[in-house]
This record gives C-alpha cells, sequence and structure tokens, in this order.
C-alpha cells in the first residue's frame, strides 16, 4: 500500500558531492568514477549510446555518463550538478534495462502488483495510465511490486513477476486524483510534472503472474477489453519488451525470450484494454475489477468488447 509523504527534503551540498545512490537489483557493483568505460566492439551506436551484448554506455547531456556490464557492473560519472532524481531515472531506467538484458531477465515496460491474490501487470506506452491505475489499486488494498520496468521469470514453468521497485513515479495530475500533493514529493527532473511517490514493498520475492493488461487510449466512450490468444498474445507480449530496441545489439538475449514469450502467453490472460481518453483514475479501476470479478472471468467473452484488431 502507499506509504505517507516524506516532510524531509535533502538539498545539494557544495561544493558538489555526487548524491548516493542505490540501484533496484542486488548483486550489483555501483561506483562513481570520473570517465565511465567505453563499450569495444558495439553492435549499435551513436553519439549518446552504444551497446553490445556484454556492454552498455549512455551519455546524458546535463546529468552524466553510464556504463553497464555483465548484468553486474555499474558505473556513473555525474556531471556536477546532477541532482540524485535525475541521476536515479536513468539508473533506474535504460541502465537497469540494459542489465537486465544482459541477465537475460525478461522484462516489460509495465507496472505491476497483487490484488486479490492475482498477480496483475499492466503495459502500454507512457502516459497510459500504468502508474496511477497501480497506485489506485494499492489504494483498495494490493501489494505494490514494480513501476515502469516489470521483470519476468520463469519458476517451474509458471511465470513469476520479480519485484525490484519502492516508488512510483506519477503526474501531478494522478496524485491530485488519487488524494495526494505534491508538496514534499521529489520531482523527477526539475523541468518534469511528475513526482517520485514512496510505496511501501515486499521482501524481494517472485509473485505468480495472473494477468496481462495492455493498454491504450482513444477518443472513445466506452471501456473495451479484448482477450489476445495466440500469435495475437505472443506479438502483444514482444511488443512490451521493456527497451526492445536494445536487442538487435544483443542477439543471446533476444533468442532467449522466444520460448519466454510462448510460455507467459500461453500461461497467463492476455488482454487488451482501450480506455477513453478522459476517464478518471477510479473509474477506470472500477471497469478493471469488473473485469476481473469471478463472474466475468467465467465468461467465455468479455464483458465489454469492440471489434478492434490488436496492432
Amino acid at each position: 500500500m502507499l506509504l505517507n509523504q516524506n516532510p524531509h527534503l535533502t538539498s545539494v551540498s557544495k561544493p558538489y558531492r555526487p548524491p548516493a545512490l542505490s540501484f533496484p537489483l542486488a548483486n550489483i557493483r555501483l561506483r562513481y568514477v570520473e570517465k565511465v568505460r567505453c563499450v569495444k566492439d558495439p553492435l549499435l551506436s551513436d553519439n549518446y549510446m552504444a551497446l553490445n551484448q556484454h556492454a552498455f554506455w549512455m551519455r546524458v547531456e546535463g546529468t552524466g555518463s553510464f556504463f553497464a556490464a555483465g548484468g553486474r557492473e555499474v558505473e556513473v560519472a555525474a556531471e556536477p550538478g546532477a541532482a540524485k532524481a535525475e541521476l536515479s531515472l536513468y539508473l533506474e531506467g535504460s541502465v537497469l534495462g540494459a542489465i537486465l538484458h544482459q541477465r537475460k531477465l525478461l522484462s516489460f515496460h509495465g507496472s505491476c502488483f497483487e490484488f486479490e491474490g492475482r498477480g496483475i501487470m499492466l503495459c502500454g506506452d507512457s502516459g497510459v495510465g500504468k502508474s496511477s491505475l497501480t497506485a489506485a489499486f494499492c489504494q483498495k488494498g494490493g501489494k505494490f511490486l514494480n513501476d515502469d520496468v516489470a521483470p519476468v521469470s520463469m519458476s517451474d514453468g509458471i511465470p513469476q513477476i520479480v519485484s525490484c521497485s519502492d516508488r512510483i513515479k506519477l503526474w501531478e495530475d494522478s496524485l491530485h486524483q488519487l488524494g495526494y500533493n505534491t508538496d514534499f514529493l521529489v520531482p523527477v527532473s526539475p523541468a518534469a510534472n511528475k513526482y517520485y511517490y514512496p510505496v511501501q514493498t515486499p521482501e524481494r520475492k517472485l509473485t505468480p503472474l495472473h494477468q496481462v493488461f495492455i493498454m491504450e487510449r482513444k477518443d472513445q466512450r466506452q471501456v473495451s477489453f479484448i482477450k489476445l490468444r495466440g500469435i495475437q498474445a505472443f506479438v502483444a507480449l514482444r511488443n512490451e519488451i521493456y527497451r526492445k530496441e536494445f536487442l538487435p545489439a544483443m542477439p543471446l538475449s533476444e533468442a532467449g525470450y522466444l520460448q519466454q514469450l510462448i510460455d507467459i502467453s500461453c500461461r497467463t490472460d492476455v488482454t487488451r484494454i482501450i480506455r477513453p481518453e478522459h476517464i478518471p483514475v477510479k473509474e477506470m479501476i472500477r471497469y478493471i475489477e469488473e473485469y476481473l470479478s469471478p463472474v466475468a472471468k467465467e465468461q467465455s467473452t468479455p464483458i465489454l468488447c469492440d471489434d478492434i484488431l490488436p496492432h
């Protein structure tokens, strides 16, 4: 469930010293350096990023440079004045995505929670409402698992959500809809209208994945649920792989994900949700709760369905 807001704010000391950082995964050697290493023989590269199967480099102007290798090492060269929130944004985003791919741990662009005994993952493009809906379900007693990056491992043939987050990134409008203010929250970046919200997380554990919702916004008046099966579910899940654009440089990881995607598409309920553009968060979770209800799950067709084919 969501925690109370923390009134204690920190400020960057002068002269500048890099802030203490942590990494979402265990068994990571994280260290500050004056200059991060380079990627030898990259398979993909440009002025801001380079990577191959075993190493990843990224430079973010005004924030710093990052390097990740072997699924175990992370280096950070912070630029003077870089705030902890900005550095964490990239560590918990692209750098985490690279480490997970190096470990061959399939991960999705999604937020996860456990609700009434069911592990649920919400996927979709940025801004579709994954984080706000996850926070709303946690207000109703759900257990928070992940925000934005959702690793899934297989254990005895069962897909398991790997919990690795301790906060949710929420837009100011979503916070207000949920009854919270931003007075004591840390912005994701100085220019963002988005904030880190602390949450209570379970001890690092695996949670069985039962339901995947792939969300889209559309200019329509009703909420639609479209159950995906077979190749449709497989393709939809593959499209939601986190930092999928890294995979052409990581052929071993991509090859290893094939069977995992097949297993997840066969062993979980994969459903596309088409939501109206401006539906309030609390109204949206009412529709999802109705879909998840035992009566609805016994039905052979979704409770609401438009004749819309998945992309």
